[in-house]
């Protein structure tokens, strides 16, 4: 049997979607799901398929599975705002995106939509960006003032338990401030709720690997079923711990297997529905239908907007370029599909079939939640809204998130701990001790000890043998021998 790779197979997956072949994106990620069930890229690949072809429960349900092992993931909360914000749910549209930003805050697309969103629930006087909690954490954990971050996600969590992505963004601050104990106790209590959340996983293997402890290997393992090529583990960890990872292959996707049991799938149900007296004209196959609707849709904005240039490749398969980078150049404006109609062509909200990208976002039904009522087609279209201003984009700035000149200047320049302020030197003083004249002088010039008086030497005179009690004779005996 054939194999292909499953990074050929994401690429399949995604030729497909810029080829406007929603379905057959469709099939390819739901090929890759049979091999690797908990791959959280062919589930997101899949959201986008279902999202490009307005299958929105589908895909809520596709990007819902990806926020659950991985609450971070900026791709799946955007695309499942702007889920939610086709079928006229903008409250929770905005959140899904304000949770993008609050990871990513200088992601300029994103903070224009966002403002645009504001504007159309709020009016213009509520288009204000503001620094959530959530969101200034995660600027404290950026600038490595880990325990200010700590702190901050500790606040969230008491105020929102249900927050899993201030949870996983505490463990990691935790573990990168050395406080390893507490980290492992807050990844044991995030996988005692949802034991599929990537980075706990990720963290408690990891800390237990490197203390020796083979338990880490479970959950390294099970890491590897939802990221296989280890794109999260590699931007988290500088080395991986020395453990095989899954096999990369998969079957080679088969399409024309896939369209006749397709086929095959579509005539029973037909026949299924079909009465004994039917009525004389049966519906149209159902592929015919999603072809044509193919034909009108085009290829999604998440598509456009995820989609880069391959990064070079290991020799594994996996992609070795760095994973912020990958995040940071989402829905970039350069890589956004434009319209396929005259450029400047206003939207018509009865159509409801284009290429979805950020520039469509100004029709009247995406964002008014009093536009969000059904056309019918014997309905007259009413006329497309005159396009409004853009906001204008400016320079990313801390101020436009709210907050206070002494906290703006905390986060751009945390300063390293200050060395502390030398006192000034003085000459020492004997007198700063408290000692009195006396015994200042006495210390200050200590007298030399006096040298011992020079004694009077005796005056040495001629030696006489006289002197010694000698008598005359003896004297005379001993001058003269």
């Amino acid at each position: 049997m054939a194999t292909m790779s499953l990074q050929a197979a994401y690429d399949q997956a995604r030729s497909y979607l810029e080829a406007n072949r929603v379905e057959q994106a469709i099939g390819v990620a739901q090929h890759i799901l049979e091999h690797f069930p908990e791959n959280l890229e062919a589930h997101r690949i899949l959201g986008e398929a279902h999202l490009a072809s307005r299958q929105y429960d589908q895909a809520e349900a596709a990007f819902t599975r990806v926020l659950l092992a991985d609450p971070e993931n900026i791709p799946a909360h955007v695309g499942l705002g702007f889920t939610y914000e086709r079928q006229g749910k903008l409250d929770q549209a905005v959140t899904e995106l304000e949770q993008a930003l609050e990871v990513r805050p200088d992601m300029p697309e994103l903070r224009s939509h966002l403002l645009r969103l504001y504007t159309d629930i709020w009016g213009a006087e509520g288009a204000t960006l503001r620094l959530s909690r959530p969101g200034l954490a995660r600027l404290y954990a950026k600038g490595h003032m880990l325990p200010q971050a700590i702190q901050e996600f500790r606040s969230v969590i008491e105020e929102q338990p249900g927050r899993f992505d201030a949870r996983v963004g505490l463990a990691e601050a935790l573990w990168r401030d050395g406080q390893e104990q507490a980290a492992v106790e807050v990844c044991e209590e995030i996988l005692a709720e949802r034991p599929d959340v990537l980075k706990a996983n990720l963290l408690l293997g990891y800390i237990k690997l490197a203390n020796s402890d083979v338990g880490g290997e479970v959950y390294w393992r099970h890491a590897q079923q939802l990221d296989p090529y280890q794109a999260v583990a590699r931007a988290l960890f500088e080395t991986l711990p020395d453990l095989p990872g899954p096999d990369l292959q998969v079957p080679a996707w088969d399409e024309d297997a896939w369209a006749a049991r397709r086929q095959r799938e579509a005539e029973e149900r037909l026949a299924v529905e079909a009465a004994p007296a039917a009525a004389p004209a049966a519906a149209a196959p159902a592929a015919a239908a999603v072809a044509e609707e193919d034909d009108l849709f085009g290829a999604s904005w998440l598509d456009a907007a995820v989609e880069q240039p391959a990064a070079p490749r290991s020799e594994s398969g996996g992609t070795t370029g760095d994973y912020d980078d990958f995040l940071a150049s989402l829905l970039a404006s350069d890589t956004t599909p434009s319209l396929p109609a005259e450029e400047g062509a206003a939207f018509d909200p009865a159509a409801e079939i284009t290429p979805f990208s950020f520039d469509e976002l100004d029709f009247e039904p995406a964002h008014s939640p009093a536009a969000t009522r059904p056309v019918s087609v014997d309905e007259e279209a009413p006329a497309a809204p005159a396009a409004r201003e853009e906001p204008a984009l400016e320079p990313f700035s801390l101020a436009d998130l709210g907050l206070s000149e002494e906290e703006i200047a905390e986060l751009e320049a945390p300063a390293a701990p200050a060395a502390p302020e030398e006192p000034a030197l003085e000459p020492f003083s004997l007198a700063d001790l408290g000692l009195s004249e006396e015994e200042i002088a006495e210390l200050e010039a200590p007298a030399a000890p006096a040298a011992p008086a020079a004694r009077e030497e005796p005056a040495l005179e001629p030696f006489s043998l006289a002197d010694l009690g000698l008598s005359g004779e003896e004297i005379t005996e001993l001058e003269a021998p």
